[in-house]
């Protein structure tokens, strides 16, 4: 072969391949992972150039070129379209899809609607992009090449590329600094960040390191017990403080609202739960970081459990034979407790998850409403006899709602939003965004299914005997102007978004604000140190331990406290933390992420 003819061999092999890397290199640039990862950095280049050497070497084998063309096409859509699912949850979460993330397609039909919203002159540039990228690819796929020669070759290099390039990240450090994060291999090794990842890999090796990873055998459980076992004993041990046993033996009723953000709930939108939360205890700095994509149930696992799902995939499906001795509803193992929501019990697989948190039965409005509206509008909760008797009808008794009336979306098509504005025409403000309008009638509906709560509780003689617990499942991310979220929003952008409402209330509570910083995992502890339980040895804290100083750590490793906010390695402000504090706390996060997954990973509370 002459020197002319190699380069013009490679030159039209080249042409097959780029397509693939050009989908990544897009998808990339379109998603800001530079802000993670340097996009010059070679490693995820490499790795989707070998891919796409792999992929141009299956479709090279036929002998006919119209069928090698076929598979080319087949190829690139699939990952075009994996490409387009990705930017999408990208432009809704700001984060990206990991494979267990894919058991939760039901979900996913939620938004389709709400997905008409985000198309704007970048997404449909992207799209646009991606499919020029995949023409070009059909169209010039090499015909009359030596196939036993160029195939081998070209699946050759997709080899070295998965041998060679990891190599690249550097060493793994020995231990968990402060900056640790910074390092690539440390987190090609953990991959539990899905933006990190995106930048760090690309979409196809972060497809295939997220298979193997789930795939592999698990680490040594003797020693991650010990790493777990060495966490709790270093912690200071909880002690009795002076909230201890104050709602002792009451009944105690758990509301997980949807959406209800900080700007949300107000005298105006919300006025029942504005009153019980000037009223009652209210945590000021509370934070519901998302470990998981499925937001609701994200929060939901980490009320109950008092632990983080893992940051790299659902829990619904994988631990729901998990013991778990200190969930909620074990936890008050003397009270009978259901759980009641709109949606099926094989959504989020609640049905499994939620006896395994000590629930005797998950209720389903789906199977006492006439139809979806009717169930969707939380009033419906309270109002349906049956329902409100399951509730009621043994003391003492635990309660779980989860709302659903404020779910997205907020807009015209939206069958819901058209129902609570006619119901509330007060909120049809032309001075506002539609969303927002959407966004508060929604809420309204929420507030009066509590009010309702609150009437038939007092009408059959429980509400002095009943403590309301109301927290909320995730900032207003449905909202699709993020210009407009931050407007409205009192937090300042990025993580603080994730600061909502959380407070509880009972007759004759003495009004009460805690200013600690609190996050989710939390609230277990601090109900079981005010009902007089035990408090378990999970993630979180009693929020009343004066030995717990607090803080809300989120899962790409950034976390704030009273003091501090610290941003992907980044002091975005300090008030009083010295150089030695910040490095020491950024470290812990890590750790505290670390042991989390190891507690998930090794079924710990199931050991003897």
């Amino acid at each position: 072969m002459t020197k002319q003819q190699f380069l013009r061999l490679c030159g039209s092999t080249a042409t097959a391949v780029l397509p693939f890397w050009l989908l990544d290199l897009t998808l990339r640039i379109a998603t800001d992972c530079g802000a993670w990862y340097p996009l010059y950095a070679p490693a995820p280049h490499l790795f989707s150039l070998g891919f796409g050497a792999l992929f141009t070497a299956v479709c090279l084998l036929p002998r006919r070129r119209r069928t090698g063309q076929v598979l080319y096409a087949f190829f690139y859509a699939l990952w075009a379209i994996y490409a387009m699912v990705q930017y999408s949850i990208w432009i809704i979460f700001h984060r990206f899809l990991f494979l267990s993330d894919f058991l939760l397609a039901g979900e996913g039909l939620d938004f389709l609607d709400y997905l008409g919203q985000l198309i704007d002159l970048p997404f449909v540039l992207v799209l646009l992009l991606l499919i020029l990228w995949g023409v070009m690819g059909v169209r010039h796929l090499p015909r009359d090449l030596p196939r036993r020669k160029v195939c081998p070759g070209l699946a050759l290099f997709f080899a070295l590329t998965q041998a060679l390039v990891p190599l690249l990240y550097g060493p793994v450090p020995e231990t968990e600094d402060w900056d640790t994060w910074q390092s690539g291999a440390y987190e090609y090794q953990r991959f539990s960040s899905s933006e990190y990842d995106m930048a760090l890999t690309g979409p196809y090796q972060l497809v295939m390191r997220d298979a193997w990873l789930s795939l592999r055998p698990q680490a040594d459980e003797e020693s991650l017990t010990a790493k777990i076992d060495d966490f709790f004993a270093q912690r200071p041990q909880h002690e009795d403080n002076a909230m201890t046993g104050l709602l002792a033996g009451k009944n105690l009723i758990l509301i997980q609202l949807e959406s209800v953000d900080d700007f949300v709930l107000n005298d105006e939108n919300t006025p029942t739960l504005f009153r019980l939360q000037q009223e009652g205890i209210s945590f000021t700095e509370f934070y519901t970081p998302q470990y998981s994509n499925g937001y609701t149930f994200n929060t939901e696992f980490a009320a109950q459990t008092g632990l983080y799902p893992y940051a790299n995939g659902n829990v619904a499906y994988t631990l729901s034979r998990s013991a778990f001795p200190y969930a909620m509803g074990n936890l008050f193992a003397d009270y009978t407790a259901n759980s009641f929501h709109k949606s099926e019990a094989n959504f989020y697989n609640r049905g499994s998850m939620h006896q395994a948190f000590g629930y005797v039965q998950y209720h389903s409005a789906l199977d006492y409403a006439q139809d979806e509206l009717q169930a969707g509008d939380d009033r419906f909760l309270v109002d349906c006899d049956a329902l409100y008797d399951a509730m009621t009808a043994q003391e003492p008794f635990l309660d779980f709602l989860i709302t659903y009336s404020g779910h997205l979306g907020y807009d015209e098509v939206d069958e819901l939003t058209t129902y609570a504005l006619e119901a509330f025409p007060e909120y049809d403000d032309p001075s506002r965004p539609y969303e927002i309008n959407g966004l508060f009638a929604k809420a309204r509906l929420t507030d009066e299914m509590v009010a309702r709560l609150l009437q038939r509780l007092e009408e059959d003689g429980l509400l002095e005997d009943t403590v309301i617990c109301v927290y909320d499942d995730h900032y207003a991310y449905g909202l699709t102007d993020r210009e407009v979220l931050e407007e409205y929003s009192q937090a300042a952008g990025g993580r603080l978004l994730e600061r909502t409402p959380c407070f509880l209330w009972y007759a004759g509570c003495t009004p009460q604000e805690v200013n600690k910083t609190l996050q989710t995992v939390d609230l277990l502890p601090t109900l079981a140190n005010l009902f007089g339980l035990e408090v378990p040895k999970t993630m979180g804290r009693d929020a009343f331990d004066p030995a717990y100083t607090g803080y809300a750590i989120f899962p790409d490793g950034s976390w704030l406290n009273g003091t501090t906010y610290v941003e992907n390695g980044e002091i975005v402000w300090n008030q009083g933390m010295t150089q030695e504090e910040i490095e020491e706390m950024t470290a812990y996060a890590y750790r505290f992420q670390e042991i989390n997954d190891a507690i998930l990973d090794t079924d710990y509370y199931a050991q003897p």
